[in-house]
Order: structure tokens, then C-alpha cells, then sequence
């Protein structure tokens, strides 16, 4: 309910944070059209599968090593958001950087752009960590499924044109110069971006006593993970079903680019397209998914969604035709925003408030220990049997994992529970 409607001279500060959001979204969403074309711009500068597929599994190594002492770091802090931007800003302006690589002196300059990426992802991870745990603090629970979705349609939309424009604007233009203008503009709107947040109005975070014996590493990790198995069991089935999930999508998530540029052909502007579609799709998706997930509820949501995401790397690999891949790509992003709503909702949920860094942390690192193995996994595979037949396999064990979350269904109840005071 709007302040107007209510009878208030001024919003609520909620209410404020979520119009902030939505605005950082539109900005930070052009930044977002330009990195989906990080992997064509490494391989249009000489870039080999190998090193495309480091570009996916080296970010996720960086994560596992970033994500506890992050998550243990801002734990201690009550205010969390002056790290947050500073390692933000920092991210960003790697894609600034990114412009200068085609004039730099050396002959492998697509392995150039690949490592400058790994690089500047490591602010990113920080950044991620106390991210996703403050949207937790800044929205209630029971306006979460609505500001997030909004949050999600708006930037759909945004990366919808904006990729559409970059595929454009990249198949038309000089190389390497189209590339560099596109990146600086991103740039630029992220800087935008960085405003908005800013303008949040962020509550202190509680922090919890402290713990002399608490070491930042690993193994305090172990220990953290053995005392929410018998905690919080919730926690531990949304890790196991979403890394079952998740393992078949990572082995195969550098292989589409690869897939599409060097097997079947596309160009910068299919690519813009796709993406396009994808972009425009998800915003439907999110917009219908968090009407349903109002009157049916998160958990069961993300049972029926996440039972078929499996089903689009199956039909891109059987799918020989660029065209047919574009009516793919649109149904899977119509059904991807119920995956992530549900999930992403239930994940602040069942972490404790007082404790969701470190919880977020753990989760982070046992997620990115797979998604660094996988996506080397794949790329040796895929060098060995093919791309195509590595998509069609990755789907199936993403099928096959999905399966867990009827199997095993967490018991805390979501959002509509919450509504219906039960």
C-alpha cells in the first residue's frame, strides 16, 4: 500500500528503500547488458574453450576462499555499508579497465581480458556476502516477494534493451572500438548505480557476542555446517538439494557461448538477441510468478519450477537451429523467475537474522566449491564427447537433483504462512 493510500504525508522507510532499489536496478542493469558479453569479447581477442572455461570455475575458486572471512568480517560490524560500496566500486571498475586491453602490446590479450575479470571478481564475492544478507533487513518478509519481483522486472527489462542495443551496436561497429564504448558506458550507469544505493536507508545489523575461539577459516566452516545440521536442518536440505540442483547447470555453463559462436555460428547480434528474449521473458516471469507465489507460497512454487529448469540445456543441445534455441530461451527465462523468487525468499527466511552473514557465507562456499569444479569438468568432457551431447547431460543431472526438493522438502513455512498467521 502506497503512503498516499494510507492517509501518510511520507513514505515509511521501506517503502523509500524499495523505490531506491528499483532505481539502482534500471542502472546497474546496463552494466549487466555489457558483462554478457564478457565470454565473446575474450574469444573475438583469441581466447581458447579452456580459458572461457576458467572464466567460469576461477571466479567460483575465488568465492570459496572470499565468501566465510567476508561473511565472519561484516558479522562483527553493525555498519555494514561503507565496505560494501568500497568493494563494490572496486568491481566495477574492472569493466572501466577492460577498455584498455586491445592496445596493450601483447599477443594474447583474450587470456588478458579473462584473468582481469577473475580478478576484479574478488570484490564482488565481499560485496555479494553482506549484499544479500542487507536486502534482508531493508524489506519486511511479507513485502519481499513483491519489492524483489518488481526489483527483478524493472532490471529484466533494462538488460532486455540494453543487451538488444549492444548486440546491435557490436555487429555494427568497428572491433575492438565497439566493444570499449560499450563497457564505458557501463561503467558509467554503475557509477549511477552506486548513488542509489547509497541513498538506502540500512538499519544497524545486530551483531552477535563475540566468540574468542572463532578462527576465519575453513574448518571453523565445518564447524558452523555440523552445528546447522542439528539446528537448523532446514538450512542443511536447502544446501543439498540446491547443490544437487545445481551441479549439472554449472558443468555446463560456459559451454553455451562455445556452443553457440563456434558450433552453430552466431553473431554478436543473435546473441543481443537472445539475450533480448531472455531478458523480456524473465520480466513477465517475474511479474506473474510473484502474483502465484502471493497465493500458493514459496515452497510450493519452487517445487513445481524447479522440477523443469533442467529441461532447456536438453533442447539446446538436440537443437541444431539458432532460431528454435530462441523459443527455448524464452520459455526457460518465463520459468526461471519462479525458481529464484521462491528460492531466494526462503533462503533469508530460514537463515537466522542475527547470524545470516556467516549462514550466507557458508552457503556461498559449499555453492562455489562446485561451481569451480564443474565448469572444468565440462570443458574436458566437451572437449572429449562434444558439445552438444555435454548440454543434453548436464540437463539430465540437473533433472535428476531437482528432484530432491519433493523428496526432501524443508518443513519452515514461507510467506503466505506468514500472511495467514499460521
Amino acid at each position: 500500500m502506497s503512503s498516499i493510500a494510507s492517509g501518510r504525508s511520507s513514505p515509511l522507510p521501506h517503502e523509500r528503500n524499495a523505490r531506491n532499489l528499483y532505481t539502482e536496478v534500471l542502472w546497474v542493469s546496463l552494466l549487466s547488458a555489457a558483462a554478457a558479453f564478457n565470454a565473446p569479447f575474450a574469444i573475438r581477442l583469441g581466447a581458447t574453450n579452456a580459458e572461457i572455461g576458467l572464466l567460469s570455475s576461477i571466479p567460483a575458486l575465488l568465492a570459496l576462499l572470499v565468501t566465510i572471512p567476508a561473511g565472519q568480517i561484516l558479522n562483527r560490524r553493525a555498519r555494514r555499508m561503507p565496505l560494501l560500496i568500497r568493494s563494490l566500486f572496486v568491481h566495477r571498475l574492472g569493466f572501466l579497465l577492460i577498455v584498455l586491453i586491445p592496445w596493450l602490446p601483447v599477443a594474447q590479450k583474450g587470456m588478458v581480458v579473462v584473468w582481469l575479470l577473475i580478478a576484479f571478481s574478488i570484490p564482488a564475492h565481499f560485496f555479494g556476502v553482506g549484499w544479500n544478507s542487507m536486502l534482508g533487513d531493508l524489506i519486511p518478509e511479507t513485502n519481499r516477494a513483491q519489492v524483489f519481483a518488481i526489483r527483478n522486472i524493472l532490471a529484466a527489462a533494462a538488460v532486455t534493451s540494453g543487451t538488444f542495443l549492444a548486440g546491435w551496436w557490436l555487429e555494427r561497429s568497428v572491433f575492438p572500438l565497439n566493444y570499449q564504448v560499450m563497457y564505458v558506458i557501463g561503467f558509467a550507469a554503475s557509477l549511477i548505480s552506486i548513488y542509489y544505493i547509497l541513498k538506502l536507508q540500512v538499519p544497524d545489523s545486530v551483531v552477535p557476542p563475540a566468540s574468542p575461539r572463532q578462527p576465519v577459516s575453513f574448518r571453523s566452516l565445518w564447524s558452523g555446517f555440523q552445528q546447522t545440521a542439528t539446528h537448523q536442518p532446514d538450512f542443511v536440505r536447502l544446501v543439498v538439494n540446491t547443490l544437487a540442483h545445481s551441479v549439472g547447470l554449472w558443468m555446463i555453463g560456459p559451454l553455451y557461448v562455445l556452443y553457440f559462436m563456434r558450433v552453430l555460428g552466431a553473431t554478436e547480434g543473435w546473441l543481443g538477441l537472445n539475450g533480448m528474449l531472455g531478458s523480456l521473458t524473465a520480466a513477465i516471469g517475474y511479474y506473474l510468478w510473484q502474483r502465484v507465489i502471493v497465493r500458493w507460497g514459496e515452497n510450493r512454487v519452487l517445487k513445481w519450477t524447479i522440477s523443469v529448469i533442467g529441461l532447456y540445456p536438453v533442447l539446446v543441445g538436440l537443437s541444431p537451429s539458432l532460431t528454435l534455441i530462441l523459443v527455448w530461451t524464452a520459455l526457460n527465462n518465463l520459468i526461471a523467475p519462479g525458481v529464484s523468487l521462491s528460492h531466494f525468499n526462503m533462503f533469508l527466511k530460514i537463515c537466522p537474522e542475527a547470524e545470516r552473514p556467516v549462514y550466507i557465507g557458508i552457503y556461498t562456499t559449499i555453492m562455489n566449491a562446485g561451481a569451480f569444479v564443474m565448469p572444468l569438468l565440462g570443458i574436458y568432457l566437451a572437449n572429449r564427447f562434444g558439445l552438444a551431447p555435454m548440454l543434453v547431460a548436464g540437463g539430465v543431472l540437473c533433472l535428476a537433483g531437482s528432484s530432491l526438493f519433493r523428496i526432501r522438502p524443508w518443513q519452515t513455512p514461507d510467506s503466505l504462512a506468514a500472511r495467514s498467521g499460521l
